[in-house]
């Protein structure tokens, strides 16, 4: 497991724990974001955010938020 900060781009993630406030969890849960959802990380962003696609969309995550989630790499 790793936080997302840290996890590679390109790679089936699934998201394993949510360490955010309740109304940040309600948010990534409206953006298709929620323990148990694989997803993965497409790009870097230059604030240190990335760039997630969920279910086919693509959803920003910043830096602080990233810190927060954990996920597991598929195969691993």
């Amino acid at each position: 497991m790793t936080e997302l900060s840290r996890a590679p781009l390109n790679r089936e993630l699934t998201l394993v724990d949510s360490r955010v406030d309740q109304a940040s969890r309600v948010r990534l849960a409206t953006l298709g974001l929620r323990l148990g959802t694989k997803f993965s990380l497409i790009a870097r962003t230059a604030g240190g955010g990335r760039v997630a696609v969920v279910a086919g969309t693509r959803v920003a995550l910043g830096r602080g938020l990233l810190a927060q989630l954990v996920a597991e790499v598929a195969g691993r």
